[in-house]
This record gives C-alpha cells, sequence and structure tokens, in this order.
C-alpha cells in the first residue's frame, strides 16, 4: 500500500500539471492529496460491520483508497467492503478503475463499482423511486462549480430536497440522503456554505439530516488544493446521519503536512448561536474560545439601525456616470472614496465622482446625514475583513448622495443614523473584537449585508458612549477601536 500512495500521489500530479484549467474547470475537478485523504480516512471510528462507502466526484481514486489502506493496516475485522466510486471525467475512469482494483484485492470479501454517471442525474432519479443504493460511509472532495436555477443539476438536488447553488452542496446533499441512520460522511469542502443567504438551505438541511462531528481547518487559505492554485479556503467536515448532537471537535493546522495539528471540543451552541436565523456555522480557533464577554447582545433590528447594499448598479446607468460633479447630478460614492475610516471625495480614479439625477437614480438616493459604510470586498492588503468608514452631513454640500453597489450601507430607514450611533458603529466594526467574530464564520474576504446583520452589537446606550468617545478623538487607529471597544466586551 506504500507503493500505491507514491503512485497515488504521481497520478495526481501529474494531472495537475498536465490538464488544462479549462477541463479542470468545466468538472470543478480538483484532486485530493494523499495526506489530506490520509487525514479524512482517519475521522470515521472503526467498526466491525459490513462496509458500504461511497466516493462521488472520485477522481483518481486516492480518498477510497486511503480509506482502504486503513482498514487494512489497523485490521478492522469487518466481513466485507463494497466500494461505489462515481466520476464522470472518462479521461480518469482506467486509472480509477485500476487504483480501486488494486486496493480491494487486499480484503478477504470485497466488491466495487466505478460509475462514469452523472452522479447526481443517476442517484437522484434512484431516489426519487426509492430504488437507490444506502452506504454506512462517504468520503468525498465533490466538484466545484455553480448551478444556474433552471439546470438538470439543480434539478436533481430537489429530488433530495435541497435548493443550493454549487455543485459541491448538491453532491453532499446527495450523499447525505444516501447516507443509512448513523453512517458516516467525511468531506472537503469550501468554507463558503457556513455563511451568506444562498447557503442557508443547505446549513438548514445539514441540521435536519446530521449531527456535526468534527471540523478541522486549514490556517493557511490556499494550502489545501496548492499544486491546483486554489485560494478558496477549504474545511474538512464530518457528519453522522440522524445521530443526536453533541460536543463538536474542532482541529486545525497550517496545512497538508499536519504538522503542528491542534484539537479541542467546543459545545454545539458556539457552531450555531441560539436565536440566529441564519443558521451560520461559527468555527473557533483555540485562541477565540471563551472569549464571548458581550454582557448585553443586541442586534441591528435592536438598535432600530438597517444595513443594505449600494443601490447604484454603475453598469445599469453608464450613460449617468460622471467623472466630475456637475449641474444636477449628486456625489456617487464608491470603496476608492473611502480612506482612513472617512470619506475623501472626490478621486482621481477610474471611479466616476457622481451621476446625473434621473426619475430612475433619484429613488435610489439617500438625503445627506451620519451613515456607516462597509466595503462588500476587502482587499488582500487589508488585514481585516470588516473596514467601516463614517459619512458625516459636512462632507457635503448636496442634499443628496448616492452609494454604489459594492458598499454596504447602515442606515435608519433609507435616512441618517444618529450621530453618536454613526460614530459608534465606526469604532465597533473597526475593533478586533468584532474581526475575529466576522471569521468564525467566513472564510473568504466578500462582507455581505447579512453577514453585517449576523454580528453582536452593543445596546444603544453602550454604543452611543463609544461614539461620544470617539467623536472627541482625532487620530483613529486599530489601537483606539480596540481600547474603546474593550470596555464594551470586558
Amino acid at each position: 500500500m506504500v507503493a500505491l500512495s507514491e503512485t497515488l500521489e504521481k497520478e495526481r500530479m501529474s494531472h495537475a500539471v498536465e490538464t488544462s484549467v479549462n477541463h479542470k474547470e468545466f468538472f470543478g475537478q480538483y484532486f485530493t492529496s494523499y495526506p489530506i485523504a490520509k487525514f479524512m480516512s482517519s475521522l470515521f471510528p472503526a467498526t466491525d460491520k459490513k462496509i458500504k462507502l461511497l466516493d462521488p466526484g472520485a477522481g483518481i481514486g486516492t480518498l477510497s483508497c486511503s480509506f482502504m489502506e486503513r482498514v487494512l493496516k489497523e485490521k478492522w475485522n469487518i466481513p466485507e467492503i463494497h466500494i461505489s466510486a462515481y466520476d464522470i471525467d472518462k479521461d480518469v475512469y482506467n486509472t480509477l478503475d485500476e487504483n480501486i482494483a488494486s486496493s480491494s484485492s487486499a480484503f478477504k470479501k470485497s466488491d466495487y463499482e466505478i460509475f462514469s454517471e452523472d452522479f447526481l442525474e443517476k442517484t437522484s432519479f434512484e431516489y426519487t423511486w426509492k430504488i437507490n443504493e444506502t452506504y454506512t460511509h462517504v468520503i468525498m472532495n465533490p466538484p466545484y462549480k455553480k448551478i444556474l436555477t433552471n439546470s438538470k443539476e439543480r434539478q436533481s438536488a430537489r429530488a433530495f430536497g435541497l435548493e443550493t447553488v454549487n455543485l459541491y452542496s448538491a453532491f453532499m446533499g446527495a450523499a447525505i440522503s444516501l447516507t443509512e441512520d448513523n453512517g458516516y460522511i467525511v468531506a472537503i469542502v469550501p468554507r463558503s456554505f457556513c455563511n451568506g443567504v444562498y447557503y442557508k438551505p443547505f446549513r438548514e438541511f445539514i441540521l435536519k439530516n446530521c449531527a456535526i462531528k468534527h471540523i478541522h481547518l486549514f490556517e493557511s487559505r490556499d494550502k489545501a488544493f496548492k499544486d491546483e492554485a486554489v485560494l478558496q479556503e477549504n474545511i474538512i467536515i464530518m457528519l453522522q446521519k440522524n445521530a443526536e448532537q453533541g460536543n463538536v471537535k474542532i482541529s486545525y493546522c497550517n496545512d497538508d503536512s499536519f504538522i503542528g495539528l491542534s484539537e479541542f471540543d467546543v459545545p454545539f451552541n458556539e457552531i450555531l448561536h441560539e436565536n440566529d436565523s441564519e443558521k451560520y456555522f461559527n468555527i473557533p480557533t483555540k485562541q477565540q474560545i471563551g472569549n464571548e464577554n458581550l454582557t448585553v447582545y443586541s442586534n441591528l433590528k435592536d438598535l432600530n439601525v438597517k444595513v443594505s447594499t449600494g443601490p447604484i448598479v454603475d453598469f445599469r446607468m453608464k450613460n449617468l456616470l460622471l467623472k466630475d460633479y456637475a449641474e444636477k447630478s449628486v456625489p456617487l460614492i464608491y470603496s476608492v472614496h473611502l480612506k482612513n475610516h472617512r470619506l475623501s471625495w472626490p478621486q482621481e480614479s477610474k471611479k466616476p465622482n457622481a451621476i446625473l439625477e434621473s426619475d430612475e437614480v433619484n429613488k435610489q438616493l439617500f438625503p445627506k446625514g451620519f451613515y456607516v459604510l462597509v466595503k462588500r470586498f476587502s482587499t488582500k492588503e487589508e488585514t481585516k475583513r470588516v473596514v467601516a468608514s463614517l459619512i458625516t452631513p459636512a462632507d457635503f454640500a448636496q442634499e443628496n448622495i448616492a452609494f454604489e453597489n459594492h458598499l454596504n450601507v447602515f442606515h435608519v430607514n433609507k435616512s441618517s443614523l444618529s450621530e453618536n450611533i454613526a460614530y459608534g458603529l465606526v469604532c465597533w466594526l473597526n475593533s478586533t473584537y468584532i474581526d475575529e467574530k466576522f471569521r468564525l464564520f467566513s472564510g473568504h474576504t466578500q462582507v455581505n449585508a447579512t453577514d453585517l446583520r449576523n454580528l453582536p452589537y452593543p445596546n444603544t446606550k453602550d454604543l452611543e458612549k463609544l461614539g461620544k468617545q470617539l467623536k472627541s478623538e482625532e487620530k483613529w487607529n486599530q489601537n483606539l477601536f480596540d481600547k474603546l471597544s474593550k470596555v464594551v466586551t470586558e
């Protein structure tokens, strides 16, 4: 089996180098390294019962082979093992077949099936007619690819009772549905499903059908699939079908060497917070455990504050955009106009500084006042995900302003915040405390309005106090934001 592991890595590296980017993107195909596969296999509890293993999107078979290697090495006393491996890419069929055949031949009683059919299409049909196979174990690195509302993949996912937006979550939903009660699913998938409105149905699907047993984080976001230049942050998650939810084991390491692996258990309510209607999955690291000292928790609704995406979608209004402010126009604010947490308008840049008034534009304007803006996309250079800036009435002579779509806007029913609340929000949102809270559920640089609604906030009294203190300070920096905010969280 040592020779096989070397063969698998050689085949994977060859595929990574020789296969075109277009081919990989078409299939959503990024093969698992042997060290990651070995770690994923190690998560399953040992058993002495018959194993029926499903490997959807199997590639060259690394996951199935590493699983069989562990069973043999640890001498599990199982009566037999059956493997079902799926991959629609016919270019890998022979390699997959050879690798599964080689590994399974070491068992006294084993059989396997390799399917080059569409996993979702085949299993959704069988599931609908109640003729589907079921499995005791699933190990998977599903394809990553967006799916359209009217696509056959979306229709297939609906057969399992799941509405979802990506192949990886559709594959996981199908795999969960095909797993026997108390069976285990171990998957390496993008972290993107842990937050955001589009993946809420998928999170609800997991919670309805499974207990979360283990979550593994890679601290370096580009190391899990480093040979494929994949920058998407990935996690490894183990689920148990229709089992009672208990504590969740969290583990983390820097990369696929698994050197310096740390692990600890957390109560489930640290993963899914009580009364969280969005069902965000928070994944703490050890340093973040037990730092929840916010005594009076509030949400934006309690504060009578709203946050929404800037309404001006510039490419739909190209004929109205102006490089410079002119008569019958209003200031148009982009991320480029936000410097050091304040407004710096106008700017010499590729972005417009104003937009002409029109019936369509006028519906989307805000009266001048106090607003807090948070960039929807933080740059690679920015160390913090949430970057908040203040807009004040003194920033403009004009009566109205327009906010572009790549900004999140804090407001009160599309009008001004109170002055102290606005300053308080700037201080709070720029704190390290909030940055850490945000990173618990988000593994990417995008910051959506739903994410901002899901953060904890001080009550009105404390927020106004923060605002008054920040207002009296001329120089704003990270130390100041953290010093002022610390009073609330201690």
